[in-house]
């Protein structure tokens, strides 16, 4: 038995249909293309969309050299502020001790000049005592070049108060009453200064090629006599 589609029935079965068409042609519509946007600095912050300007670290990191920056060279120090201040120095210990002030000799300088040259006639000065017995005491005082980063030397500023010092510093090691330097120690360069007898001293100073230098100051009568005490 066949049942029959009423009119109004059959209209509304047509819009359906249409409705169904329609869907589908929509849902088979192809999608637009969604737009990348790459990461910028503003967005992430440490990376940026260019790999080329992105620094790696190394792979083997090697530690800096710090150079360290060299001051203009300062003129060389003339012979009256080498030289300013070597009886002063010297007799500012003796007086401690209540001893004659000693007195400048230009012979003994001459003679401490000679030896100084001796000893500086190398690439490089040294220190190294007379041999034999000479007429007179004698200090050696060395000192070695200022040598920066880049490899250039120049002269230290040493000047004679620099060096009395350092010999009159070892007082601190001279026993008076054993009359001797403390164990492992040198009092010597002292005990010169102070010598009761000496009444002369003069200096000399060798600037050797490598910008060492070498002092030396011969006394007159000389000291440190074994079994003597220098004052």
């Amino acid at each position: 038995m066949h049942t029959r589609i009423k009119p109004i029935q059959r209209s509304m079965l047509f819009f359906i249909s249409s409705l169904l068409l329609i869907s589908c042609s929509v849902e088979q519509k192809e999608s637009p293309p969604l737009e990348i946007i790459e990461p910028t600095e503003e967005l992430v912050e440490g990376f940026t969309h260019d790999p080329k300007n992105i620094e790696l670290p190394p792979e083997d990191p090697i530690e800096q050299q710090i150079i360290e920056v060299r001051p203009p060279a300062k003129p060389p120090l003339s012979k009256s502020q080498l030289f300013s201040g070597v009886l002063k120095s010297h007799n500012r210990v003796r007086a401690k001790h209540r001893l004659k002030p000693l007195k400048w000799s230009n012979k003994l300088a001459r003679y401490s000049k000679e030896w100084a040259n001796h000893l500086g006639s190398g690439s490089s000065c040294t220190m190294r005592h007379r041999s034999g017995q000479p007429p007179y005491g004698e200090n050696l005082y060395w000192s070695s070049a200022v040598v920066w980063s880049d490899g250039f030397r120049e002269t230290n500023r040493v000047t004679i108060k620099d060096v009395v010092k350092a010999w009159t510093d070892e007082e601190r090691w001279y026993d008076y009453q054993s009359n001797s330097c403390k164990p492992g120690q040198k009092c010597g360069h002292y005990t010169q200064v102070v010598w009761k007898n000496t009444t002369e001293v003069g200096c000399a100073v060798k600037v050797c090629n490598d910008k060492s230098q070498t002092w030396v100051c011969s006394y007159n009568p000389p000291g440190n006599y074994t079994g003597m005490r220098p004052y």
